[in-house]
């Protein structure tokens, strides 16, 4: 089994954070919530981890990873959220760049960690430098994109992120375990949370290829079978690597895809 295991949690609303949660609570092999910040939805990503941190069924987990969008924070004024996150006990964030509000400029279905390359260097890489100052407790993880441009170019972003103050990083899905046991060869010792989710139609398949750059294994199939199969290989990979996994449950039913990579222990 990997380190850790995060799953992420869509803030659409109060009960339905609850209820995935609730999903999420039959499997001790999850140890982390990952919440996005999507515009599109009135709930922001620390409002629902505070939502989530009174509930009961949460005491398991190891945490809770609200996403920041940088280019929501002035660089001139201190970080707004320092007194909500001490008073709930947030101790990890994950920084992006975020989409602009007319949907441009970032990566990813609607979730997880992204962004151009220009506005990760501008924005992500000053917000990180500047949390991390504001609060040194803070444990913060940075956006990993392994289909942005080429390798290269993002081991160099990465080490930006790292220097400005980032602890680890948490990636966008990968699609093929060739590619990724390629960068893991490059961040061995570092703190890495690899991500998958599934597709599972042939329009999801050509929004990953178009807006995010995502190329598809030949073996690929947009089906249950396929999307499990290959997570479970990213999980065996991982638990044998001392790496972590990000799992990005997008449009599709949580208990089923759950109930495909894990035993449930009820």
């Amino acid at each position: 089994m990997a380190v850790d295991i995060s799953l992420e949690i869509v803030p659409r609303g109060a009960a339905s954070i609850i209820e995935d949660m609730n999903t999420c609570a039959r499997y001790p092999g999850i140890t982390l919530i990952n919440v996005p910040d999507l515009v599109r939805f009135t709930l922001r990503s620390w409002e629902a981890c505070g939502i989530l941190l009174r509930e009961q069924s949460l005491s398991g987990l190891r945490g809770i990873v609200p996403h920041l969008r940088a280019r929501d924070f002035s660089p001139d004024e201190p970080f707004p959220l320092t007194g909500f996150f001490r008073e709930h006990r947030i101790t990890k964030a994950l920084v992006i760049t975020g989409d602009r509000k007319d949907g441009t400029g970032g990566s990813g279905e609607g979730s997880g960690p992204g962004g151009n390359s220009g506005g990760e260097l501008r924005l992500s890489v000053p917000f990180i430098k500047k949390l991390k100052f504001e609060m040194p407790e803070l444990e913060i993880y940075a956006a990993f994109d392994p289909y942005r441009t080429n390798i290269r170019y993002e081991l160099d972003y990465l080490a930006l992120k790292e220097e400005a103050g980032a602890s680890g990083f948490m990636s966008q899905p990968f699609f093929d375990l060739r590619l990724l046991e390629i960068y893991s060869e490059y961040l061995e010792n570092k703190r890495i949370f690899w991500g998958i989710t599934p597709v599972l139609s042939s329009g999801s398949r050509g929004y990953w290829e178009s807006r995010n750059r995502t190329i598809f294994p030949k073996s690929f199939r947009a089906d249950m079978f396929w999307n499990i199969n290959f997570g479970r290989q990213v999980l065996d990979f991982c638990g044998k690597n001392n790496f972590s996994v990000y799992l990005m449950p997008v449009r599709v039913d949580l208990a089923e895809y759950l109930s495909g990579l894990f035993t449930s222990s009820r």
